[in-house]
C-alpha cells in the first residue's frame, strides 16, 4: 500500500520503530521528481500509486465501490502531486468508470479540484436565484423551450433560456450585480436547472416569432430596441409599445422598419423586379406571411442572369422577417430546413441548383404545417420535435421545384433581364422608401380584412385561405371579383405545366392525348403493359424512365392529379388477373377543357392593366 512506502523515524519512538504517515503531502524528504519535472525512475510512491488505480479501473467494471476505497483515494492524491501523470491517469479513470460515478467526485479525491467544484456549484446557484428574482419564467409546451421575461434598459424582453441572447444578459447582469464573470460551466448548469423549473413551476405560455394571431387582430413584433409591435385590426393598425402576445427574438432577428400612416405602396415596384402581371401575386404573398395560423404558398423567383432575384428576394424579406443573413445558400439537410425555420419566422434561400425530392418533401411539410423528430443528443429514446409552419421564398435560374405536391402551393414568378444600376445608390433611396412602402402595406392589410367577409370564391383551389385573402386584397383595390382566383388558379396551370415537362411520362402521356382524333374522349383503355408498350412510341432518352409496368403505375399515380387538373384523367383499376388496367381520357379539368389551358398553350394569357398598375388575365366567361 501507499501508506507503507513513506516512513520517517521520529525522535518519540525508540529505534526500529516506523510511524505510517498517509498525507503524502507532509513529507518533506520524499522527491519523486527529477530536476526536469519528469517522474523519478526510483519513484516507488507514483509506481505503487499507478498499480493501485490501473488495478481499481479493472475491479471497478463489477464493483464500482472501489472507487471510493481509501487505497484509491490515496494513489489519487499521490499522482496529483505530478500534473503529467494526473492528466493521463483523469483520461484512463473517465474512460473506464461506471456511469454511475461522477468526475466531480474522482477530481475532489485529489485534493486540488475541490474547491473549483463548489465554486461552480455557488456560482450556478446565484445565477438562478438572479433570474427567478429579475424575469418571470415561462414554458411554451407547443415549442418545448422555455424563456425568460425580463426588463433590459427599462424594455420587456422575453429570452429563450439557453439562447446567445440570454446568455448575453445572464452574464452581463451577474457581472452588473458581482463584479464576477460565471464560468461556461456554471451558465451550462444555470440553464439545465432553469428550463426545469420553467416546465414545471413556470407559467404556461404560447411564444411567437414575428407573427400572431389573437382576436382577429393581427400582431407584427417589430423587433427594434424598444421592442415595438403593430397592431392590424380592420378598424386600422398601430404600433404599440405593450403587446398583450408575447414574442422571443433569436440573435440573427433584424427590426422592420416603423410603418409611416398613409404610406405609398407604389414606391416597392421602384426596387423589386416584378413583372407588372404578377404583382398581384406578390403583393397577396406578403400579406398572407402576416398571417400566422393559415397555410402559406411558396414564392419561387426565376430568371436568368441579371435579373435581380436575389436583391428582389432581399427586399421582399426586408418587410417581412428581416434578418441578418437574409438569403441563405442551399440547406444540406431536411434537418436545416427545420431547424432554421425554428430561428425564423420566413424560411429564404438562394441560388438553389437542384432540389431533391426529401427536400421538396420538407418544403411541402412547412408551408402547410407539419413537424421534424430526431433523436436528441446523447439519448436513445428521446426526440426532439420541431412543429412549425412557415412561408417559404426560394430562388433560382430553371425552375427546381418540380414535385407535384409542392408546385400546386407554388407562386412560380419568371423576372425579366433588366439594366443594372448602382447598388449603393439603390440601397440609400431604399432604406428611406422602406417606412413609406411598409405603411402602405399595412394600409392595405387593414382594406384586406374589412373586404374578406364579403368574398365569395366558386371552386376555390387548394391554397383556399391564401385565395379568399388575395381575392379580398384585389377587390379592395378596385378589382371585379374572381380577378385574383383567376390570377392564381392561371399561375398554378403555368406552374403545374413546367413541372410536368420535367416528368418523360407525362410528356409522354401528353404527345399520346394531343394525337387523339375523333369524337370520343377515351384515348387509351386497357393493361398497364399495354400503355407502356403504346408510350414507347413517344419515350424520351431517360434514365428516369420506367422499365416495368408497376414503375409506370408508380409514375402515373405521382402525376395524376396533377394531369387531371389540366384535362387528363388517369383512371388505375385495382389488380386483375390479367394485370392492372389504366384508362386516359379527355375531362374538364380545374384549368379548362385540355387544350385551352394545357400544355399547348400554357402560356396563352391576356392581361388588362389594373389600377395599381398590375394586370390581371382576361375575366372571359370561357376561362
Amino acid at each position: 500500500m501507499i501508506a507503507e512506502l513513506v516512513k520517517v523515524d521520529t525522535p518519540d519512538i525508540p529505534s526500529g520503530d516506523e510511524k505510517v504517515i498517509n498525507d503524502v503531502h507532509q513529507v518533506q524528504h520524499v522527491h519523486p521528481f527529477n530536476i526536469d519535472g519528469a517522474i523519478d525512475a526510483n519513484a516507488d510512491v507514483f509506481e505503487t500509486a499507478k498499480q493501485v488505480i490501473d488495478q481499481a479501473l479493472c475491479d471497478c467494471i463489477d464493483n464500482a465501490g472501489v472507487l471510493g476505497s481509501p487505497a484509491f483515494e490515496l494513489a489519487i492524491k499521490a499522482i496529483s502531486n505530478n500534473k503529467a501523470l494526473w492528466f493521463e491517469y483523469r483520461t484512463k479513470i473517465k474512460a473506464a468508470k461506471p456511469a454511475g460515478v461522477l468526475m466531480s467526485d474522482i477530481d475532489s479525491m485529489a485534493g486540488n479540484q475541490s474547491g473549483d467544484v463548489e465554486k461552480q456549484d455557488s456560482t450556478a446557484a446565484e445565477l438562478i436565484e438572479m433570474v427567478t428574482i429579475k424575469g418571470t419564467l415561462s414554458f411554451d409546451s407547443k415549442a418545448d423551450k422555455a424563456f425568460v421575461s425580463v426588463l433590459v434598459n427599462g424594455v420587456m424582453n422575453t429570452l429563450s433560456i439557453g439562447s446567445k441572447s440570454f446568455t448575453d444578459w445572464l452574464s452581463f447582469s451577474y457581472y452588473s450585480d458581482t463584479g464576477k464573470s460565471p464560468s461556461e460551466s456554471a451558465i451550462k448548469q444555470a440553464n439545465f436547472a432553469l428550463s426545469g423549473v420553467a416546465k414545471f413551476d413556470g407559467t404556461q405560455d404560447q411564444i411567437y416569432l414575428r407573427v400572431a394571431d389573437k382576436n382577429n387582430g393581427h400582431y407584427i413584433f417589430i423587433g427594434d430596441d424598444d421592442r415595438q409591435v403593430i397592431e392590424v385590426l380592420p378598424t386600422g393598425w398601430r404600433v404599440i409599445n405593450e403587446s398583450p402576445i408575447k414574442f422571443w427574438m433569436p440573435s440573427a432577428m433584424q427590426a422592420l422598419p416603423i410603418p409611416i400612416q398613409g404610406g405609398d405602396l407604389n414606391l416597392l415596384w421602384d426596387y423589386v423586379n416584378i413583372p407588372e402581371q404578377d404583382q398581384l401575386l406578390v403583393l397577396a404573398w406578403i400579406l398572407e406571411s402576416f398571417r400566422a395560423n393559415t397555410p402559406f404558398p411558396i414564392l419561387a423567383l426565376n430568371g436568368t442572369q441579371g435579373s435581380a432575384k436575389s436583391s428582389t428576394q432581399d427586399k421582399i424579406r426586408q418587410l417581412i422577417d428581416n434578418n441578418s443573413v437574409n438569403l441563405r445558400c442551399a440547406p444540406k439537410t431536411v434537418e436545416d430546413v427545420f431547424v432554421s425555420a425554428g430561428c425564423g419566422w420566413l424560411v429564404s434561400y438562394e441560388n438553389l441548383s437542384h432540389v431533391s425530392q426529401a427536400m421538396q418533401d420538407a418544403f411541402c411539410t412547412l408551408a402547410t404545417g407539419g413537424g421534424f423528430a430526431a433523436r436528441k443528443l446523447y439519448t436513445n429514446n428521446e426526440e426532439n420535435i420541431i412543429d412549425v409552419k412557415r412561408p417559404i421564398i426560394c430562388n433560382s435560374i430553371p425552375s427546381v421545384l418540380t414535385a407535384q405536391d409542392v408546385t400546386d402551393r407554388t407562386i412560380t414568378l419568371e423576372l425579366p433581364s433588366i439594366a443594372y444600376r448602382e447598388e449603393s445608390e439603390i440601397n440609400t433611396a431604399w432604406e428611406k422608401a422602406k417606412p413609406v412602402i411598409f405603411g402602405g402595406l399595412m394600409d392595405l392589410f387593414v382594406k384586406t380584412l374589412v373586404m374578406m367577409p364579403k368574398v365569395t370564391l366558386v371552386s376555390p383551389p387548394r391554397m383556399a385561405d391564401f385565395t379568399r385573402l388575395g381575392e379580398a386584397m384585389a377587390q379592395a383595390l378596385g378589382h371585379k371579383a374572381n380577378t385574383f382566383d383567376k390570377l392564381y388558379k392561371s399561375n398554378r396551370s403555368e406552374g403545374i405545366g413546367r413541372a410536368l415537362e420535367s416528368s418523360p411520362v407525362a410528356v409522354a402521356v401528353r404527345d399520346l392525348v394531343e394525337e387523339h382524333s375523333g369524337a370520343s374522349l377515351t384515348v387509351f383503355t386497357g393493361t398497364m403493359k399495354a400503355l407502356l408498350d403504346k408510350l414507347d412510341k413517344y419515350k424520351q432518352e431517360s434514365h428516369t424512365w420506367p422499365k416495368s409496368p408497376r414503375g409506370l403505375g408508380d409514375v402515373l399515380r405521382r402525376q395524376q392529379l396533377a394531369l387531371a387538373s389540366l384535362g387528363i384523367n388517369i383512371d388505375i383499376s385495382k389488380p386483375k388477373k390479367d394485370g392492372i388496367h389504366v384508362s386516359i381520357l379527355k375531362t374538364k379539368g380545374e384549368y379548362g377543357e385540355y387544350g385551352e389551358y394545357g400544355f399547348k398553350d400554357i402560356h396563352a394569357r391576356r392581361y388588362i392593366v389594373t389600377p395599381l398598375g398590375s394586370v390581371a388575365i382576361d375575366d372571359s366567361e370561357n376561362y
